[in-house]
C-alpha cells in the first residue's frame, strides 16, 4: 500500500453564504481545523463504573487569516462577508477539503453558523480575522470522492 502525506496547504474552507450553490473560499486562510466530539453518559453507580457514548456530537470549524478586500463582485469570502453571516446569524451550507477534489480525497459538509468571529490589527503586520462555525446538525458528512 502507497502512502502520501497531505498538504495542509490544499485543505481550504469553502462557504455558500449565500445559498446560491455557489462554494467560494475563504481567504486567504493561515490555518483552519475541525473540531469533534462525542459526549459521553456516565452510567456510573454503586454497581461499578460505566460510560457509553451519548447521541450528541458538538462540532466546529475554526480559521484564522488575513482579511482581504476585493472589488467587484467577490471571488472570495473574507472578513468582511464572515462578519455579515455572523451578525445576521446567517445558517449556510461548508466544505472543509481540497479545492477540487480527486480521486481518495476526504471532504467533510455540513450546514453551519458563526459563533465567534475577530479582527486583529497588530502594528507592523497585516490585518488578521478569526471565526469559529458551529456545525448546526452534527455530525458533518465525510465524503471520500471516487
Amino acid at each position: 500500500m502507497a502512502e502520501t502525506k497531505i498538504s495542509a496547504r490544499d485543505i481550504i474552507l469553502l462557504v455558500d453564504i449565500d445559498g446560491d450553490a455557489t462554494f467560494k473560499p475563504v481567504a486567504c486562510l493561515t490555518s483552519n481545523s475541525i473540531t469533534s466530539t462525542l459526549d459521553t453518559i456516565d452510567a456510573t453507580s454503586k454497581c461499578g463504573d460505566s460510560y457509553t457514548p451519548s447521541p450528541s456530537f458538538n462540532q466546529t470549524i475554526e480559521c484564522e487569516g488575513f482579511a482581504i478586500d476585493e472589488t467587484g463582485t467577490p471571488a472570495k469570502d473574507s472578513y468582511q462577508q464572515l462578519y455579515a453571516a455572523h451578525t445576521a446569524r446567517t445558517v449556510f451550507a461548508a466544505k472543509f477539503g481540497k479545492a477540487v477534489p480527486t480521486s481518495g480525497d476526504i471532504t467533510y459538509s455540513g450546514t453551519v453558523w458563526i459563533s465567534d468571529w475577530g479582527v486583529t490589527a497588530d502594528d507592523k503586520d497585516d490585518v488578521k480575522f478569526t471565526a469559529t462555525f458551529v456545525v448546526a446538525a452534527p455530525p458533518l458528512t465525510q465524503t471520500e470522492t471516487t
